[in-house]
């Protein structure tokens, strides 16, 4: 084994070597000179030339230490600052540049001390808000490694979670561990060890005669140097107790007004078809065009309180499919006369593009024509005047597919990723609920199918559904899609 180690001379033993050279070779070179002339005065020489030698290396190490001290002192000076020390001044006292170069050490220590002061100062100021704003906070608050170990949590967390052990004591085990009801454990501990850097889930924790349900949202952030671990994990609790009430108080409200008035526009409209053709005596060309735009608003009005209705019913989970075999060329025109006269009115050619013969499809006639209605009456409200709207359906070998396409303004590309939640409508809307499009992808789901939109603005919008076939339904109202060997239970 053969071992090198660089040798690494220090400034004082290169500046003493350079300076014993410098004086010792001419004083060797001239007593070699003198000796071959006076060969006779060879030992005289060499003593001679031994006590100059000392005298010179005493010398040089004086020189040398004089010049590599304030060198040293800045080191040492530079040392200390490194640990942390930034009052160390060094005083070099030379008058040349070396003392130029100590004065420019000391003014540098003294800004990073008065900088560090400062900085002391701002990161106080900075862990005092974060932390009233933490200990103050109504939301259960819970900083945690990367394996849930607990890095502080707020009171309000603790409260929430029943925790009666002091922040110390909750270190070395993972948060999930202290937590007494296992389905919030469960979610603490999911959300922790997921894949996503945002998580969100809810809880429901209620029991008998009381209702508790419980956010759970976690974040994932750097962790600061020397910790020991790459990222940390921001838990928040949120209580939605009453967030869930009020949604529940909503969507009844909602089902039983718009019960209460599906009944008499019901009503309404079958008066309004007696009248019009005529079963109550004749009519003249005039009235009969206001029967016609009366039943076109009657059916809008029907239209939107079916939407409420339907949305509690989706809040409640009581909107079911009825699956029955259907005829796309029989349903279809019929769906799309009834915006002929609102179309007409701005103008806007509405054309139905489908083939001339199409298999029959099992699904729901009634919420498929729902979709058909809700895309129809989104596009003919943000086209303008003179636009063109298309409904296109075609065949494929495993489903259909339906487009509702328009020459209105599109929409903004912020406004897609929610477009299909309930009561979202884009900036700028007049009328409507915002719950069609919720509707929409609701029934389109429950068919087992999917829904998407491409817009851009200026360019227009395209809606696309496809429902495959193969739909079936049992006794228990359950939705199965029958594949090829293959069975599915909705």
């Amino acid at each position: 084994m053969v071992i090198r180690r660089m040798i690494r001379p220090s400034i004082f033993a290169k500046l003493a070597l350079f300076l014993a050279l410098f004086a010792l070779i001419p004083l060797y070179v001239l007593t070699f000179l003198f000796i071959v002339k006076r060969p006779q005065l060879l030992w005289d020489g060499l003593g001679a030339v031994s006590i100059l030698t000392l005298l010179v290396l005493w010398g040089v190490i004086i020189l040398a230490r004089h010049l590599t001290q304030p060198i040293f002192a800045l080191k040492r000076a530079a040392e200390r600052i490194a640990q942390g020390d930034f009052s160390t001044l060094v005083d070099v006292d030379t008058h040349d540049e070396l003392e130029d170069l100590a004065v420019t050490f000391n003014s540098m220590s003294e800004e990073m001390h008065q900088y560090r002061e400062v900085r002391v100062d701002e990161l106080l100021a900075e862990k005092t808000k974060v932390e009233g704003i933490v200990y103050s906070s109504e939301d259960g608050i819970i900083l945690t490694d990367e394996d849930g170990h607990v890095q502080l949590i707020n009171p309000k967390a603790k409260a929430m979670l029943e925790l009666e052990e002091d922040t110390e004591a909750l270190s070395g085990r993972p948060i999930w561990g202290f937590v007494k009801h296992d389905k919030l454990a469960i979610a603490i501990r999911e959300c922790v060890e997921g894949d996503s850097p945002k998580i969100i889930r809810e809880v429901n924790l209620s029991a008998e005669g009381v209702r508790r349900y419980y956010s759970i949202s976690v974040s994932l952030i750097n962790a600061p140097e020397g910790s020991g671990t790459a990222y940390w994990f921001v838990v928040q609790i949120r209580n939605i107790t009453a967030e869930k009430e009020l949604d529940q108080l909503k969507d009844d409200f909602l089902q039983s007004l718009t019960h209460d008035l599906r009944s008499p526009m019901t009503a309404v409209r079958g008066y309004l078809q007696v009248l019009g053709e005529e079963m109550a005596g004749p009519l003249n060309d005039e009235q009969k065009k206001m029967i016609h735009i009366m039943e076109n608003a009657s059916t809008k009005l029907l239209h939107i309180v079916s939407n409420l209705l339907d949305s509690a019913k989706m809040s409640a989970g009581k909107l079911r499919l009825n699956i029955a075999e259907s005829q796309l060329r029989q349903i279809l025109p019929n769906t799309v006369e009834i915006f002929a006269t609102e179309a007409g009115k701005k103008k806007i050619t509405l054309t139905l593009d489908m083939p001339e013969r199409m298999s029959p499809i099992n699904l729901d006639p009634q919420l498929l024509e729902r979709v058909v209605i809700n895309l129809i009456g989104n596009a003919l409200k943000f086209t303008p005047d003179g636009g063109f709207v298309t409904v296109k359906f075609i065949e494929l070998s495993d489903r259909i597919q339906g487009q509702v396409i328009d020459t209105g303004n599109g929409m903004p590309p912020e406004f897609l990723d929610r477009i299909f939640k309930k009561f979202e409508q884009a900036s700028g809307t007049k009328g409507g609920t915002g719950l069609g499009l919720a509707i929409c992808k609701f029934v389109v789901d429950a068919h087992y199918g999917e829904i998407n939109v491409r817009s851009k603005q200026g360019e227009g919008t395209t809606f696309t559904f496809t429902i495959p076939k193969g739909l079936q339904q049992n006794e228990r109202g359950e939705v199965f899609r029958v594949r090829p060997n293959q069975t599915q239970a909705a």
